[in-house]
């Protein structure tokens, strides 16, 4: 498939602000079943970019705006062509050994917005199942069963804690205690954000969406590599060429799509908009 994709956010400050630097993750990744063929960002009040890949592979852009300003609009274009990703591999619990152990430990540790609570435990047991790729499948519909999807109930900072008491959240939520269950089972899991097509109509639609957030789990394939898997437990299930990824790490902090300081009143208002237009 191939989409052209629109992304807006606007900060609207509360009086003037200074010195506003920002790092902005939002161009889609390029792997093994999507390529990016085109990709413009544009900074209002202008700014010069700086581009690097962070340590987990993902695009970072950085700008300073030093003069004083009330608005900030970061506006994104990209064009990118999708296709299904590989079948995923079906290993033994056995294949996930030491060697495995030493080379995710970075996607083993224990979840950061993570504590020990009693739904952990049951839903660990509910899950596991005679696969790793079994027991992601599982926990893909035992979490939206167990939890509404539902925003409002938490916020960016929320925990894993906070999804359980309050019974609902939203796809960052879900994805996090996925990765708190997988890797308390022993299986590598990062979380990895972008946008989801989320229609069946035909090409030359264009649709409205948010960001999205869903997960990949390393499943060892006999090739001393691995290969990672994308399951969208928001929407039951293993990604697909609807899915169109920005980046991964070990959990959400490691890729906000925007994250800045400035100088000058606190409060204001935050507006994004994100447009998908599928061309074939």
């Amino acid at each position: 498939m191939i989409f052209d994709i629109h992304y807006t956010t606007t900060y609207d400050y509360a009086g003037a602000v200074t010195d506003n630097t920002n790092a902005v993750r939002v161009r889609p990744a390029a792997n093994g079943s999507q390529q990016t063929t085109g990709f413009e960002l544009q900074v209002t009040p202008s700014a010069r970019l700086f581009e690097h890949r962070d340590y987990f592979g993902t695009w970072v852009h950085e700008f300073d705006v030093v003069r004083p300003h009330e608005r900030l609009s970061i506006a994104v274009t990209a064009r990118v062509a999708t296709t299904a990703p590989v079948s995923a591999p079906d290993p033994a619990w056995s294949a996930l050994d030491g060697a495995y152990a030493e080379r995710a430990a970075e996607f083993l540790m224990a979840h950061e917005a993570a504590r020990p609570h009693p739904t952990l435990t049951e839903l660990e047991r509910l899950a596991r199942c005679d696969t790793p790729l079994a027991t992601t499948l599982r926990l893909s519909e035992l979490i939206p069963d167990t939890f509404e999807y539902r925003r409002g109930v938490t916020y960016v900072g929320s925990t894993v804690a906070d999804l359980i008491d309050g019974g609902a959240g939203v796809c960052q939520d879900f994805v996090h205690i996925a990765l708190a269950l997988l890797r308390r089972l022993g299986v590598a899991a990062r979380y990895c954000s972008g946008y989801l097509f989320a229609t069946d109509g035909d090409t030359d639609e264009s649709i409205e969406v948010e960001t999205h957030a869903w997960l990949e789990v390393l499943l060892p394939d006999g090739s001393g590599e691995g290969t990672w898997v994308g399951v969208d437990p928001t929407n039951r299930g293993l990604t697909g060429e609807r899915h169109v990824k920005i980046g991964h790490g070990r959990w959400y902090s490691d890729v906000p799509p925007v994250k800045g300081i400035y100088r000058g009143p606190g409060g204001g208002t935050l507006t994004a908009r994100v447009t998908m237009t599928r061309l074939g």
